[in-house]
């Protein structure tokens, strides 16, 4: 079911709307925005993109969040438009970060005062800060999950981490696709921004600048993730083998030991005539003797060579 909330903060007016049908669309033509625009708000676009117009820009933003349930990331997508005197935010998932500075500002009149003569880029400032600022912490989280696993790793779980592996690298993975185009699309709405007389950003204000130096210090961390996890696969892969190649050493050892024994058991095993040692009365005890005397032997021989 939509909601629409709306708080006015001096010369603009923030409007969110969580789960838009076709009729929050409809209300939303009286601002003259693209059809295609429109239709991106019905349909998840599940990719950044900025759009730029003459009175107003659409933004379609990704942002990653973790299920606990699942221990998934997945993308919350939020759409934007900002014009002069109006930011606009669609949302068909629940987003927490979004809904708690909704609910923040709606009952702070003292925050809602400071941007008494500011404009709605301000605002968009302030959202996509508090965005930023979620994704640090997960990243962090992701950090301290490729700790853990090495420390498994060489601790003797290897066979325990193959799974966490996979599920680490799949959030990561995830993650860099929601973060990609980020820094790019930033940049795309500070020139709009600066260059459309319609909004008051002047070329001295940086403080959009910020947003770009946390999308690439995420984007760095992820990707040094991103080499760290394949290497700790790679690793892990390795012990792995080097234990599943020590059993099979083990074992063919045994077999190999094993053989000329069975091969004796076998040889005076035969139901025939004058085999030797047949009437003897110590015949038993001689062929376990000649038997022992191989295994040592062979042992002898493997130990010599290194096999053991």
């Amino acid at each position: 079911m939509a909601t629409t909330k709306k708080i006015q903060f001096g010369s603009f007016e923030w409007t969110d709307i969580m789960h838009p049908g076709q009729a929050e669309i409809e209300q939303l033509r009286k601002y003259n925005f693209h059809p295609l625009d429109l239709r991106d708000c019905l349909i998840p676009v599940r990719r950044n993109k900025i759009d730029t117009y003459p009175t107003y820009n659409f933004l379609v933003t990704l942002w990653p969040a973790f299920d606990r349930t699942t221990r998934e990331i997945v993308a919350g997508e939020v759409d934007v438009f900002i014009g002069k005197n109006f930011l606009i935010t669609l949302h068909h998932e629940k987003i927490p970060v979004l809904q708690d500075i909704f609910q923040l500002y709606q009952t702070s009149a003292e925050l809602r005062g400071k941007f008494v003569g500011e404009t709605p880029e301000r605002l968009l400032y302030e959202l996509l800060n508090r965005h930023y600022s979620y994704v640090f912490p997960m990243v962090d989280h992701l950090i301290t999950d490729c700790d853990a696993i090495e420390k498994a790793i060489f601790s003797g779980d290897e066979k325990k981490m193959v799974s966490e592996i996979l599920i680490i690298r799949r959030n990561i993975i995830d993650c860099r696709k929601v973060m990609q185009a980020h820094k790019n699309v930033l940049k795309r709405a500070i020139t709009s921004f600066k260059e459309n007389h319609n909004f008051k950003m002047k070329k001295t204000d940086v403080y959009f600048e910020s947003l770009i130096g946390y999308t690439k210090e995420i984007w760095d961390q992820l990707d040094n993730l991103k080499e760290r996890i394949e290497a700790l696969q790679e690793t892990n892969e390795s012990q792995i083998s080097f234990k599943l190649s020590d059993i099979m050493r083990i074992l063919t050892i045994i077999s190999v030991i094993t053989f000329p024994v069975t091969l004796t058991a076998a040889i005076f095993g035969m139901n025939i005539l004058n085999i030797p040692l047949g009437n003897n009365p110590y015949g038993f005890w001689i062929i376990l003797a000649m038997m022992l005397a191989i295994v040592a032997s062979m042992l002898g021989v493997f130990k010599k060579k290194g096999w053991l």
